[in-house]
């Protein structure tokens, strides 16, 4: 295995606004250059002005164009040249990126759910070294991602699951429509990266204790609490949480069968909120019907989850009721890329009361929709 670690270089932030993920990115970026000689820090609003003067595409919170030139203009070293690669083929732009942050050590902004949002890659495993001409298969890639809001999460997952995920379409907004797009530094070196697909669907589900037994598995196997970002996995002191079951669905999909995965939340016994519950600091997710791996997220600063009751409660309130009124509720814990998030570890809950359906964030936050994402929100 062949791999590249910039995330002790790169700090994690938060973005400040709903629609800053692509100012939180280039504040990253901008603070992780490989020299710490040349790292600066610029606040999130100064960048933001900036891209807006650079943006192309009408629309567009931050387009790519938007995102590189602003880094470009950042007092940049010499030899610093950042350009924005696009692509029909989600192979070859994925290859630019990893080549680069290999041959240059520079961590590279992406587009993920499909031209919704910005994260930051900050390293990468794959079986062979990226060089030109060659044809790597993708096996983990790690990225810096600015939600949720004023926390950010450090994700690192399998390749599968990248392209299942994040990556599995292509940009939907004009301007940059059926493009897969990275900002990268320096220019284009051409190839291609392969990735092994695995089925995420299945007939039966594990058990939450199931679930917890295969996370347990995979931090040993996979070594996870050797990593200092996911530290906390080999702490003694360390408890897992209750794995919570989390439906998987992807936008405009017609597919008849959905998947699922399971949170598994690790923190410390003693770790509460003002409210008496454990906060979580790292998750370990699997696949509900395999207990495959994948993928494992840190939080920039330990986070609570929103209970079932608590989730209902919000909805009672808003309908100016009680929740033991409510008239036989369904609740689903749920994923979809969208305004209410990009982040796999912060899920939402769908509510259905009678004939009408509710959703509620991990913030506490009421939607009575779910609204795409705006391009480049």
């Amino acid at each position: 295995m062949f791999t590249v670690d910039l995330s002790a270089n790169v700090p994690l932030y938060g973005q400040e606004q709903c629609f800053y993920c692509g100012p939180a990115s280039g504040q990253m970026i901008r603070n992780g250059y490989p020299n710490p000689a040349d790292r600066l820090f610029f606040s999130q609003l100064y960048l933001w002005n900036s891209i807006q003067a650079y943006n192309t595409s009408n629309g567009w919170y931050t387009d790519p164009q938007g995102l590189t030139e602003c880094l470009q203009a950042l007092s940049n070293p010499p030899g610093v040249d950042w350009v924005t690669f696009a692509d029909t083929s989600q192979d070859a732009v994925l290859f630019e990126m990893l080549f680069w942050m290999n041959r240059r050590s520079y961590p590279s902004a992406v587009l993920v759910n499909q031209g919704g949002h910005w994260v930051v890659v900050v390293g990468f495993a794959t079986d062979v070294e990226p060089l030109g001409g060659s044809h790597p298969t993708l096996q983990q890639i790690s990225y810096h991602d600015p939600e949720p809001h004023n926390v950010g999460t450090d994700t690192t997952m399998t390749g599968a699951q990248w392209f299942a995920g994040p990556w599995n379409g292509s940009i939907i907004y004009a301007g940059w429509l059926n493009q897969y797009v990275a900002v990268v530094e320096p220019p284009i070196q051409r190839g291609k990266v392969r990735v092994q697909r695995v089925g995420r669907t299945g007939k039966r589900l594990l058990s939450p204790k199931q679930a917890l037994e295969y996370a347990r598995r995979w931090i040993v196997e996979l070594k996870l609490g050797e990593r200092s970002k996911y530290g906390i996995l080999s702490r003694r002191d360390a408890i897992p949480m209750d794995p919570m079951l989390v439906r998987d669905e992807v936008p405009r999909s017609r597919a008849k069968d959905v998947p699922y995965y399971y949170i598994v939340p690790f923190g410390f016994k003693n770790e509460l909120d003002e409210r008496g519950s454990r906060l979580a600091r790292v998750c370990v997710l699997v696949n509900a019907y395999t207990g495959r791996f994948e993928e494992v997220t840190a939080f920039g600063r330990p986070v609570r989850y929103v209970s079932e009751e608590e989730a209902l409660d919000v909805v009672a309130s808003a309908l100016q009721s009680e929740r033991r009124k409510l008239p036989a509720p369904r609740a689903t814990l749920m994923f979809q890329p969208s305004d209410i998030t990009h982040v796999r570890t912060s899920p939402f809950w769908r509510l259905t009361i009678g004939q009408r359906t509710f959703y509620v964030d991990q913030l506490g936050r009421l939607y009575t929709t779910i609204l795409p994402s705006g391009p480049g929100d």
